[in-house]
């Protein structure tokens, strides 16, 4: 399952597995933040970073939004 949303000026998505659920967040900068959780956990966090604040964004258009609602 997969959800995105905005909030405070921020982009996310959340995508939905059995064991865990990754969080995708755009703060508008040049990267796109990752962070994995098992439950209320957080397990991993991680930062794809790219040249440009232009590039994230296509990025995180291209890849991390999921229009259903």
């Amino acid at each position: 399952m997969n959800l995105a949303i905005e909030r405070d000026g921020k982009m996310a998505k959340h995508e939905f597995y059995l064991d865990y659920q990754d969080y995708y967040e755009y703060h508008g900068n040049t990267a796109v933040e990752m962070t994995r959780k098992l439950g209320s956990k957080t397990i991993k966090r991680d930062w794809i970073l790219f040249d440009s604040a232009k590039d994230a964004q296509n990025f995180f258009n291209d890849n991390c939004i999921d229009f259903r609602r």
